[in-house]
């Protein structure tokens, strides 16, 4: 109750030391009424009936993974860090598009064009990114961006980015910023707003992503895109500032792809 009250990381320890202590009681009272024979064979029974559960949950809900938990605030106010939600393999609402096996290939790298009044120049990931990266040895563009970000167009391939300025939660600091973020898509002569109404998917990142080093994601889809019968999907944390396949880390030269090997899509919490 303390951690669900307080989200203090100290009371979330201590839980589970509690459940470990009590485990560890549970087994020795058990151990001395009955001996360990019955201990192993009553542990085995246990893990039997989870084993059964969980593959009957693959089953029912059609996912691999039916079952996933929110590890960062990337997903606040909906989804916090600790939940626990329900993933069904099962069609994702958002918005589509179709893009040639070319142009796809274009968003398969980390290079992107910055457009910025009369000037153009290439980043790695995002403008965002390059400019956290830059923030000690202030690159001066990165100053007009945090000051009028609506005037920076990024584009990778044949897609377009448009910042502007969002409110930004921070959960440990107990704060919210105005930060530079990604508030419009861009494609053909189509503009695509963020929409926090479409469905909250669960994807693996591609093996040797930025992602990739965190395990299953869980982000809202903004946009799917069929190429050549195969489906991808653009997504981005609603406290995020960024899409997925913007953010790059400069320090470890990673960065994300378009979403693939997706588990489904979020239920219920």
């Amino acid at each position: 109750i303390l951690f669900l009250v307080t989200k203090e990381i100290i009371f979330a320890g201590l839980t589970l030391v509690t459940m470990i202590s009590m485990l560890g009681s549970d087994v020795q009272q058990e151990v001395k009424k009955y001996g360990w024979k019955h201990e192993i064979i009553d542990t085995v029974i246990s893990i039997i009936i989870v084993l059964v559960f969980w593959f009957g949950l693959q089953v029912l809900l059609n996912s691999s993974t039916p079952v996933s938990v929110i590890v960062t605030c990337s997903m606040l106010p909906e989804l916090d860090r600790g939940d626990l939600v329900l993933v069904q393999g099962t069609s994702i609402e958002t918005k589509e598009i179709n893009m040639s096996k070319i142009e796809f290939e274009n968003l398969n790298n980390y290079d992107v064009l910055v457009h910025y009044k009369d000037s153009t120049f290439p980043v790695k990931g995002s403008i965002y990114s390059y400019c956290k990266f830059n923030s000690i040895n202030q690159d001066p563009v990165c100053n007009d961006f945090i000051k009028e970000p609506e005037e920076f167009i990024e584009q990778k391939g044949d897609l377009k980015f448009h910042y502007s300025m969002c409110n930004i939660n921070y959960l440990e600091e107990g704060v919210s910023v105005q930060e530079p973020c990604v508030t419009s898509m861009e494609y053909g002569d189509k503009e695509y707003e963020m929409n926090l109404t479409q469905d909250k998917i669960v994807y693996t990142p591609e093996e040797g992503t930025y992602f990739s080093y965190i395990g299953d994601i869980i982000h809202r889809a903004q946009l799917k895109i069929n190429v050549d019968g195969e489906e991808y999907y653009l997504a981005k944390g609603d406290n995020n500032q960024l899409f997925d396949i913007q953010i790059y880390d400069y320090d470890y030269d990673l960065g994300n792809l378009p979403a693939k090997n997706l588990k489904g899509r979020e239920i219920f919490k």
